[in-house]
């Protein structure tokens, strides 16, 4: 008890210190910050704070990072609606091998397909790109004793604003490449490093009414789509063999009232998607266009060697 007191009171007392020192990491990736990315003289002042922390790797430029309205972006409730289904795996490599893209940029492409037949059918879709945050983990091997989560995120936009189904493809692909060679270069801590600028009691007081106002006024991204490897083999539990693996995640003003996470699980690619009513009133059409997303990259130029010659329900992941 007298240890974790002291210890409490060393950070308490060092914490300016600290904050600085997050203050000017932050400083470093301002170019790659939403929102303040787009603001006069964010390229000069990230240049200046690698020259002054003595970080001479060369990063990386971005893309535009600016924000479009969307109706997926605003205050949010604590209701919440659901929908889910799969995907064949197999059927996303098989588009990734013949189109020479990974199969994260198909994946991430069929999300961007099915969020522009979404607005679209609302007469909401914006002349730019939405903007996407895409989850990355951390941890390095030095951290392992370390508990909890080290999360970071991609910022990359997602051409919505791409009619054509193959020209789409690729220009996710390109978009994601960019992005993946910045983080590479220079992993992004600015996320972290803006956490730890305030006391812990302080945050958690103020980080409610920080998003809140943020969704209202300049959203950061549009929404967050999580791409999670998961085994390609069955797995059971007391003795019932696991069928799908249909992951949720959380929705903040900040982020948006819209949330895509897929898991690859044996064979397939189980979609969960989690939203707001209040800014998305019809969850499970998404699930819909992103089976029709794969079906028009499954054309006759995906040679009939590559098809997996059966369907997959989208609902229940079983063969149609």
């Amino acid at each position: 008890m007298i240890r974790m007191l002291a210890g409490a009171a060393v950070r308490g007392v060092t914490h300016p210190v600290r904050a600085l020192q997050s203050a000017v990491r932050a400083a470093e990736d301002l170019d790659a910050i939403p929102v303040v990315a787009g603001l006069p003289g964010a390229k000069l002042i990230a240049k200046a704070a690698r020259v002054v922390s003595g970080d001479g790797h060369h990063r990386p430029g971005l893309p535009s990072l600016a924000v479009p309205r969307t109706p997926f972006n605003g205050p949010i409730s604590a209701r919440r609606h659901l929908s889910f289904g799969s995907l064949s795996l197999k059927d996303v490599k098989n588009v990734a091998k013949a189109n020479g893209v990974s199969v994260n940029d198909v994946v991430m492409t069929l999300c961007t397909s099915a969020l522009r037949s979404w607005l679209r059918e609302r007469n909401a879709l914006p002349e730019a790109p939405l903007i996407v945050a895409v989850p990355v983990a951390v941890r390095r091997a030095e951290a392992k004793d370390l508990v909890g989560n080290q999360i970071s995120a991609m910022v990359a936009p997602l051409p919505t604003n791409v009619a054509d189904a193959r020209e789409r493809l690729q220009a996710v692909g390109n978009a994601m490449s960019q992005a993946k060679r910045r983080f590479a270069r220079a992993p992004a801590t600015w996320l972290s490093e803006l956490c730890s600028m305030l006391p812990a009691p302080v945050t958690s007081l103020a980080t409610p009414a920080i998003f809140r106002l943020a969704g209202m006024a300049f959203p950061p991204i549009n929404l967050i789509i999580s791409n999670v490897p998961g085994p390609q083999f069955p797995l059971y539990l007391c003795g019932g063999r696991v069928l799908s693996y249909y992951p949720l995640s959380v929705l903040t003003d900040m982020s948006g009232g819209l949330n895509i996470t897929c898991f690859s699980y044996d064979g397939m690619l189980d979609f969960g998607i989690v939203a707001c009513p209040e800014r998305v009133n019809d969850v499970w059409s998404l699930l819909a266009h992103l089976r029709t997303a794969l079906d028009e990259l499954l054309d006759d130029q995906v040679d009939d060697e590559f098809r997996n010659g059966a369907e997959a329900d989208l609902v229940t992941g079983q063969p149609a």
